[in-house]
């Protein structure tokens, strides 16, 4: 293992290397989903804000479960340029999305919230996982 990624991922993951594919294809299924023209019919069932609130919420989670805590504050960061990135991108496509600024902000809200409760403990799910499997590093 590099040193680099031990400096990143959370201690003790024997799987960390899934965790992290796993993460990355959230952000990929997050970046089509908001820039395809038409977004899921399933979302439409729902408030537009709860679907952003819920989607960062658990990126934010997912990225703490495999992180140090040290870095959340990075992850924090990085998912809500991401979902600044994304409104100015619809914006600027003209297919039929738009930017909406209080995406951003419901955006900002599940990443804070999620963070938090890292914070509070619940970070460490993706360890837990590993332990009732019986895979945990040892």
């Amino acid at each position: 293992m590099k040193a680099e990624t031990r400096v990143i991922e959370a201690p003790g993951l024997r799987f960390a290397w899934l965790w992290w594919l796993l993460g990355w294809a959230l952000v990929v299924l997050t970046v089509n989903d908001s820039l395809e023209m038409h977004p899921p019919a399933a979302f439409e069932l729902v408030s537009d804000k709860l679907v952003h609130f819920v989607g960062y919420f658990a990126l934010a989670m997912w990225f703490a479960g495999v992180t140090r805590a040290r870095r959340y504050p990075l992850v924090g960061v990085l998912l809500i340029g991401l979902g600044g990135l994304l409104e100015i991108l619809q914006g600027m496509m003209n297919n039929g999305r738009q930017a909406e600024w209080l995406d951003l902000l419901a955006d900002s809200l599940g990443v804070i919230a999620a963070l938090g409760l890292a914070y509070a403990g619940l970070g460490r799910w993706a360890m837990w996982i590993e332990r009732l499997l019986g895979v945990q590093k040892k």
